[in-house]
């Protein structure tokens, strides 16, 4: 059995109805078992959710986080990512205790193919398995958190959670997080690579492909990623809506957005509340020109859209 966990509160559901959704219709090897870490979902929603997998033959339990834990690590709700849930995926070895391993998945992404080489990954060595996120490997930011190798993505992560019980990584993590507050930029993914920069194991790009993959120059990335990323383009084992625009965002145009309105279907949940700003909706309908301004400027690869029909 493949076991999944994610991160959700209220806002975010709808978003991992999808998730769910990509999971049941996409992951054949094997049965899977989901874990939704949680801080109060409406029974209305809970239902929806065990409904959706359900459908999708998916094991789903809900286990709701005590917030206390995590009342001293910063938070800025002015940011996409700035909810106190961007830390409850540090929580997995304590809430999950007789677990030694799962995938972590944050609920901004899709999964396009079966799942069964990412969970037979060896983290037997190590905390954690995960993917370089190619947009921060600039020197400032490597240099910030004082480490010289690949700043990694924490969006799709396989964790070893016998060696995280047994380094006491889960409160190693929380200390660092509470003694610098503020100076961290991507708070709980700045502390996974500052701390457990030798205790990692690098992914393929294929398992976390974002929307910034697909610029035309990639000179702005590594060298010997080059070719890894050109692949993974065609051929994505999970897509992952990085930073602030979102498929599900009002005016969105980017890469992807076609593949995750296809999952979005199949979930049966096809209206998110962050969609309904009426005003908005209809000006983007009137003026389409608007909404594909920040998509069309030549800087992503021609004929994108059709990697995802």
């Amino acid at each position: 059995m493949i076991h999944i966990a994610c991160c959700s509160n209220e806002k975010l559901a709808p978003m991992f109805g999808v998730v769910v959704t990509s999971i049941g219709i996409n992951v054949t090897s094997d049965d899977v078992m989901m874990y939704l870490l949680h801080n109060g979902l409406k029974d209305s929603t809970v239902k929806r959710l065990k409904k959706i997998a359900d459908r999708y033959h998916v094991e789903l339990r809900f286990l709701e986080i005590d917030l206390g834990i995590l009342k001293d690590c910063p938070v800025d709700d002015k940011i996409h990512y700035g909810n106190i849930m961007m830390y409850a995926r540090i929580l997995l070895p304590s809430m999950l205790p007789n677990l030694d391993k799962v995938i972590y998945l944050d609920c901004d992404l899709v999964v396009c193919k079966d799942l069964k080489s990412l969970w037979e990954t060896d983290v037997n060595d190590v905390a954690v398995a995960m993917v370089p996120d190619l947009w921060y490997q600039d020197k400032g930011t490597l240099s910030r958190l004082g480490i010289n190798n690949y700043y990694l993505n924490s969006g799709v992560i396989v964790m070893n959670l016998d060696y995280w019980r047994k380094h006491d990584v889960q409160n190693r993590l929380l200390s660092y997080i509470v003694d610098l507050g503020n100076e961290l930029i991507y708070n709980d993914q700045d502390a996974l690579n500052a701390i457990l920069q030798d205790e990692r194991r690098q992914l393929p790009v294929k398992y976390n492909v974002t929307p910034y993959h697909y610029h035309k120059n990639l000179d702005n990335y590594p060298k010997e990623m080059q070719g890894e990323i050109q692949e993974s383009r065609l051929d994505p084992i999970i897509f992952h809506y990085l930073g602030p625009t979102k498929p599900w965002s009002l005016g969105c145009y980017l890469p992807g957005k076609k593949l995750f309105m296809k999952y979005q279907k199949a979930s049966g949940w096809r209206h998110f509340t962050i969609q309904k700003h009426v005003f908005k909706r209809i000006f983007y309908t009137l003026i389409p020109q608007i909404k594909k301004k920040a998509w069309e400027n030549k800087t992503y690869i021609e004929g994108w859209e059709s990697f995802f029909e």
